[in-house]
């Protein structure tokens, strides 16, 4: 498995990879114009994250999308970026984002995200993860 680093500072905050592509990123990077204050909104919350661990950032920021499973959002407006807890440094692993439409938590985005879960913690255990930096 392959991870990237979104943000870094006391802690990383880093992104599911699908091939050579990271779908958290585009998801912050691009959309609709009508977003656009609220993916640079999630981007600054990742930052804040980054350095102050999610212990220390505002309870409004995040919210558990399923106990069972260990999934977190982060909110801003409607847009919802999930995540489970990593390993060590790694404390936010971010699978995916969405714009939410209804109340309800999209089942199939959960259920992506907890199998996300267990392939990261079965290649933390293999010592297999590869963590991919910004290549500037």
């Amino acid at each position: 498995m392959r991870v990237k680093i979104l943000a870094e500072n006391r802690f990383h905050i880093v992104a599911i990879m699908k091939g050579n592509a990271c779908p958290v990123e585009d998801f912050i990077s691009f959309g609709e114009f009508t977003t656009k204050a609220n993916r640079v909104g999630l981007l600054n919350m990742l930052e804040d994250t980054a350095k102050n661990g999610l212990e220390n950032i505002p309870a409004a920021w995040t919210h558990e999308a399923n106990k069972k499973q260990k999934i977190y959002e982060f909110i801003k407006g409607r847009l919802r970026l999930y995540f489970f807890k990593g390993h060590e440094e790694q404390i936010v692993v971010c699978t995916s984002g969405q714009l939410k439409k209804t109340d309800k938590a999209n089942k199939a985005v959960i259920e992506e995200a907890a199998r996300y879960r267990k392939e990261y913690f079965e290649a933390i255990n293999k010592d297999t993860l590869q963590v991919m930096r910004n290549e500037t």
